[in-house]
């Protein structure tokens, strides 16, 4: 554990600097050069200059790994020629008491500098500054950064910052680090077999960095070896060597559309140019703000305030920093009032208390809704939550660690107003480890302001929870996160086109909390990247708005497809976002030939599973995506029941990036009734499938199109599933048991009834289930993937909780294998349950029905396999 920084740090004015390697002659292929590199470290100052002496050429890239002890906030970088540089949010760290900052930051395509260049790093107040610099030639002008990873370790000799994800052969691998006392020698390591070459460090060592000039292909490491073991922050960035043939040049990007538009942000989104992306310029009102990666079409503007226009427009570049002409602009009115993110505040204690208190600074306005994500680990009985200036808080869905302590949803909807803010006391049973991440929004509304509230956990990197049942848009959407571990770091997700804002986070980020402030409408689902794997647990929830928005969007003509060069750059940090989903199944399957309004295909009123392929021309675009370049397959169906109904392409079936929308009476000029683009996954496991779940009215006849984004075409599978339609052709009354008497269920799945009493026997790693009665079934897949099993529906009369244990009735769960409450009952709360397991062929598992906190009575399960 960090106690005090070492003397090395403590001396006065600012030790001593190494400069490795000679000024280098700049080659005239496309080659990444170290050019020249600086160390530096400090004691207790507000700011510090670091100079470049020799000559820096336009287009060089500058990056460094930088950091700040014991003061609040973002270390700050830039320089006298460039201006800022960009931070990387991806791999930024504190200390190991939560404190001070870490953090790379680079500045691609430099403008030249012949006279050296100032590099000035400051903080919020004094503290201990240090880090690593370096120059290098031939490195790609625009997008230049593709890796980053980044690790903590404490007191050893050994450093590994743990690999990235894979890259191509000769990029540049810059590799640094920041250790809390004099490490001795520095012996630099190797990544993939190539050595990494020492460029700079302290004399004391605390600051250190290594390059590779040219990489193996594969995963990336940053790695070195200390005389003296210490504790150390280390991190690997992979940038781009400049292309060594022209780059073909983007295509203008097409359908530039807004996802979610609140008062104080825009998220907007695109289709992807054709041609060598390195990736996106976002442009407002004629000047750039942003970037995006080649991977990623969506953005999200931070920066905008109520009843304003705006004019936004996109364009592609390649790693010559060459770019597409302009997208078509679109023209954005922000509404005067949407829910709005006010203050937060997140900490995990690395020690045991019977209570906490937690302070909102900021004034609390009359109507404000105070939400968190809270929990007690270790201790039994459920964590609680209070202010001083309204009492306690409402609870709402909740977990456990694994079967141990609490964590819970708690809001207080329509706070009283606190002009100096408030203190909130979280308190346990008895002596735990408290952990809890806390908001505040404004214009949220102040009756009935949850609409849907979930909760998932698991292991590993990449943390997911939802969708939730389809929401209007311009709701607030909230997720955060509570790990067992330090991640270290956390960059967002989105849910599913609209990007989310890490609003809350601890210095460690084992608390975070993301928001959205106005939903697209349809399902939710929240997702946050971490930096380490650890065991995480995440909550969704959605709130209604004050008042509906009234944003006002219109797109013009695009332009002419012409292409320009540009030297200039800005400032921001691509990010790739990674999504998961759950497939859902009907009840039969039928290849069917499909075609467009003149023949479309008509399909029973039961609906059911069919597969086709398109493939032509376009005839028919959907008012979602970008679905007028695309050919298309019509579907006519006439249901016999109304109510809501779940039309989707989700799944393994579908090759290809479909839209999906729903017309009424008919095909060609009928009102269209629900269109979506992605919601969920597709054959490649990304977001690229298309879901609506449209309310239908019997006798009606409605036309589902299926169509493709942005002249994407293939197979699909389309399953139409009405009121009522089971999820398998089974459904039997069954009696069920505990585990000695499991009731066997076919492979197939099915529906199936039942009512549980009498005492319990089990209980789940969620809810609290261990007072209610169970019943156990018993089922044998025979094929392998995502399984779908809830009790969700009128089916089911009380507060269910559901789990899924293998091999045994009493082995361990499976991963997502427990949920309390996912989904609605029949009282129309969200009291029943829902569990999407990954499960392999000819493996048994057992199923249990439980009940919340003693609850019982009948239910409906439906098990649906892969």
């Amino acid at each position: 554990m960090l106690k005090r920084r070492p003397s090395a740090l403590s001396t006065a004015g600012l030790a001593a600097i190494a400069i490795l390697g000679a000024l280098l002659p700049r080659p005239a292929v496309a080659t990444s050069t170290f050019i020249q590199g600086v160390a530096f470290s400090t004691p207790r100052i507000p700011s510090t200059t670091v100079t470049l002496t020799h000559p820096v050429a336009q287009g060089d890239l500058l990056v460094g790994w930088f950091s700040q002890y014991n003061a609040p906030g973002e270390i700050q970088v830039s320089d006298n020629v460039n201006g800022t540089w960009t931070r990387v949010a991806a791999g930024a760290l504190t200390f190991d008491d939560d404190t001070g900052d870490i953090a790379l930051y680079y500045r691609e395509n430099s403008r030249a500098a012949p006279g050296g260049i100032t590099i000035a790093v400051s903080a919020s107040a004094s503290a201990y500054l240090g880090g690593a610099v370096a120059d290098y030639s031939g490195v790609a002008l625009a997008g230049s950064l593709a890796r980053v990873a980044a690790a903590h370790g404490d007191e050893g000799r050994v450093v590994d910052t743990a690999a990235t994800a894979a890259v191509d052969a000769g990029e540049l691998v810059f590799a640094a680090l920041f250790t809390d006392a004099a490490p001795g020698s520095i012996t630099p390591g190797s990544s993939n077999g190539i050595p990494y070459t020492r460029r700079a460090q302290t004399s004391s060592g605390s600051a250190y960095e290594e390059d590779i000039t040219a990489s193996a292909a594969g995963p990336q490491h940053g790695t070195a070896t200390f005389g003296n073991a210490v504790e150390w922050y280390a991190v690997c960035a992979v940038f781009h060597a400049y292309p060594t043939t022209p780059p073909q040049r983007p295509s203008v990007p097409i359908g530039l559309g807004a996802t979610s538009v609140a008062s104080t942000r825009v998220g907007l989104s695109w289709s992807p140019s054709s041609g060598s992306v390195a990736g996106y310029s976002v442009y407002r009102d004629g000047s750039a703000i942003g970037t995006a990666g080649p991977d990623s079409t969506i953005f999200l503007d931070r920066d905008v305030t109520p009843s304003t226009t705006h004019t936004y427009s996109v364009d592609a570049f390649d790693l010559a920093n060459d770019h597409s002409a302009p997208s078509a602009p679109l023209t954005i009115t922000t509404p005067a009032v949407s829910p709005e993110f006010v203050q937060g505040v997140a900490a995990s204690p690395a020690f045991r208390s019977t209570s906490q208190t937690l302070t909102l600074t900021e004034p609390v306005l009359a109507g404000d809704l105070l939400i968190g994500w809270f929990s007690q680990y270790n201790v039994a009985g459920q964590v609680r939550v209070s202010d001083n200036v309204n009492g306690p808080w409402t609870r709402s869905v909740s977990t456990t660690w694994s079967g141990t302590g609490d964590i819970a949803l708690y809001y207080r909807a329509n706070s009283a107003p606190a002009p100096s803010g408030l203190r909130i006391t979280v308190s346990a049973s008895a002596s735990a480890y408290l952990q809890d991440a806390v908001a505040d929004f404004r214009h949220v509304a102040t009756v009935g302001a949850l609409d849907q509230a979930l909760v998932s956990q698991g292991t590993g990197t990449y943390a997911s929870v939802g969708p939730t049942a389809p929401v209007p848009a311009g709701e607030l959407v909230v997720a955060a996160v509570l790990t067992g571990g330090r991640p270290g770091w956390a960059t967002p997700g989105s849910s599913p086109s609209v990007p989310y804002l890490l609003d809350v986070h601890n210095g460690s980020d084992a608390s975070d909390l993301e928001d959205i402030l106005s939903s697209a409408a349809g399902p939710q689902q929240g997702s946050l990247t971490l930096g380490a794997a650890t065991n995480w647990y995440m909550v969704l929830a959605t709130f209604r708005s004050t008042a509906p928005s009234t944003t006002t969007t219109s797109t013009t003509t695009a332009p002419p497809t012409t292409t320009t060069t540009t030297t200039t750059t800005t400032a921001t940090t691509p990010i790739t976002t990674t999504t998961t989903s759950t497939t859902m199944s009907t009840a039969s399957s039928t290849t069917v030939p499909g075609s467009a309004c003149n023949n479309a295909t008509v399909i029973p009123a039961g609906g059911g599973t069919f597969t086709a392929t398109t493939s032509g021309t376009s005839t028919l675009a959907g008012t979602c995506g970008s679905s007028g370049s695309s050919p298309e397959k019509v579907f006519q169906w006439t249901p016999s029941l109304s109510g809501p109904a779940t039309i989707e392409t989700c799944g393994s079936g579908t090759t290809y990036d479909s839209v999906l929308y729903l017309r009424a009476a008919s095909c060609a000029t009928g009102a269209e009734v629900q269109c979506n683009d992605d919601a969920c996954a597709n054959a490649s496991g990304l977001f690229r499938a298309s879901r609506i779940t449209p309310t239908v009215t019997a006798g009606t006849t409605y036309y589902i199109v299926v169509d493709g984004f942005g002249g994407s075409s293939g197979s699909f599978a389309l399953r139409v599933t009405p009121l009522g339609a089971p999820s398998s052709t089974t459904s039997t009354t069954l009696a069920g048991a505990a585990c000695g008497s499991a009731t066997v269920i076919p492979a197939g799945g099915g529906t199936f009834t039942g009512t549980t009493s009498g005492t319990s026997t089990l209980a789940g790693t969620c809810g609290i289930s261990g007072l209610a009665p169970e019943r156990v079934f018993q089922w044998t897949p025979t094929t392998s993937g995502t399984a779908t099993i809830q009790t969700c529906g009128a089916g089911t009369t009380y507060d269910s909780v559901l789990y899924v244990r293998s091999p045994t009735c009493t082995s361990p769960e499976v991963t997502n294998g427990c949920n309390d409450d996912a989904c609605p009952n029949a009282s129309g709360l969200f009291r029943a349950s829902k569990v999407t397991p990954v499960v392999a062929a000819g493996q048994t598992y057992f199923i249990v029905v439980d009940g919340y906190s003693g609850s019982s009575g009948s239910f409906t399960l439906s098990v649906t396999p892969p």
